[in-house]
């Protein structure tokens, strides 16, 4: 997705820091916008509400009030789905090719932002580095017809289709998502949400029931830093109101997958924070829905201004550790909301762009692994296949010569990781 600058007042919060990622649009020359999460100042909405309904029934002569059975309390078991993500080890992300906008409804727009075609062979060379889970991102917005039905475009799903049956072949894991749909229908406010939970509904049905014989390897991330373009908490959170919205999406999407049946009725679901922020109040405040196969996807490039190229001299390119505290602090509060709640954790976007500092991202890359394996939180590398260009450098595979652009960055990632 494309990104901005942020407010530097924000990075005094480290509590709160966490990054949505970016890659570099080869077409356009955009990048991606990128943020803080900070605690919010504006007061929480009294959401609670209770209830009780009573019935009178008469029994002979008799009248009497009954009240309605408490609804059965959720037992809690995501056994298995903590069991499956820890067979993952570390993933990539196939970046800025099916997730690509500007082109129109073509086909064709797989490679408008200049990455070559995918391939069998791509796939096949991910995998054999090590990599044994891949993130699909897929844009649908230009794909798909006119409400109310929201059609996805045949051509399109089977191209979609036949790029996870790489994956699937190769014996990956593979992350589906919907992507860039925030630049166009996914607004996540309450004047649009009727609209974005129809169409967030109509496009998973289609999928899900595309996928619905496919096994477990197959997860669903049901959206992409979904947020309110443009306003002013874009990238630190959004309000309240806004949060509360994507709760509902997040509800939508699994409702949608769930009842197309088959395999998707325990496919492991990925729900999402506002802009897939880890920052403290929109982790504390997601709801969680009542479904054993749910985890929460969250982006962190941490530290931004480590992992972030950038005008002026915040941006550094040295890793001596010193912020690694401020990792761990981001992360003991994701436990405290969601790993110590039975509720798995993944992190679908992380990376440092190359600032020609191959050996400060190594030693980086393995503190960050280090601290993410110790809480069973497997990560995707971002790669938009941008090495030395004028954009955000997050690549890491030549997809055309089917080399890496930095083997000793990708032999680290594989040897910090944890394999089950």
């Amino acid at each position: 997705m494309m990104r901005k600058k942020f407010a530097i007042a924000f990075m005094a919060l480290f509590m709160a820091s966490s990054l949505v990622l970016g890659g570099c649009d080869k077409e356009n020359g955009k990048v991606k916008p990128s943020e803080v999460q900070t605690t919010g100042t504006e007061a929480k909405a009294n959401e609670q509400e209770s209830s009780s309904q009573e019935s009178a029934v008469q029994e002979s002569s008799e009248e009497e009030s009954k009240t309605e059975e408490p609804k059965e309390p959720f037992v809690v078991d995501r056994s298995a789905a903590f069991e499956l993500l820890s067979h993952i080890n570390i993933g990539w992300n196939l970046g800025n090719t099916l997730d690509c906008i500007g082109a129109g409804a073509s086909v064709v727009s797989e490679t408008y932002w200049g990455n070559p075609k995918t391939t069998q062979e791509m796939i096949d060379a991910v995998a054999a580095q090590g990599f044994n889970a891949i993130r699909i991102p897929v844009t649908f917005a230009e794909h798909v017809g006119k409400a109310p039905d929201y059609v996805i475009n045949e051509k399109w799903l089977e191209r979609v289709q036949e790029v996870v049956d790489y994956a699937v072949d190769a014996g990956m894991y593979v992350v589906l998502d919907t992507h860039h749909e925030p630049d166009y229908w996914l607004i996540p406010n309450e004047d649009h949400e009727e609209k974005a939970v129809a169409e967030l509904s109509a496009i998973w049905t289609q999928v899900a029931e595309r996928f619905k014989d496919y096994d477990e390897k197959l997860i669903f991330e049901g959206m992409n830093e979904p947020r309110v373009k443009g306003s002013p908490t874009e990238w630190s959170g959004g309000n309240v109101y806004e949060r509360k919205v994507v709760d509902h999406l997040n509800q939508a999407f699994i409702d949608a997958v769930r009842s197309t049946g088959g395999n998707n009725e325990t496919r492991l679901l990925l729900i999402v924070t506002y802009g897939q922020n880890p920052g403290y109040n929109v982790i504390k405040e997601l709801t969680i829905p009542e479904d054993n196969n749910i985890a929460v996807s969250l982006h962190m490039y941490h530290p931004y201004y480590f992992t972030f190229a950038g005008e002026g001299g915040s941006f550094y390119d040295t890793w001596d550790g010193s912020e690694k505290g401020s990792l761990v602090s981001t992360v003991k509060q994701l436990e405290k909301y969601f790993l110590k709640k039975d509720v798995p954790v993944i992190i679908t976007e992380f990376g440092a762009v190359n600032k020609n500092n191959s050996e400060e991202i190594i030693k980086w890359a393995t503190d960050y692994l280090s601290v993410m394996n110790s809480y069973g939180i497997k990560c995707f590398w971002w790669d938009n296949n941008c090495y030395n260009t004028n954009g955000e450098n997050f690549g890491l595979f030549n997809r055309k010569a089917l080399t890496w652009y930095d083997q000793a960055l990708a032999d680290a990632l594989i040897a910090n990781s944890v394999s089950e």
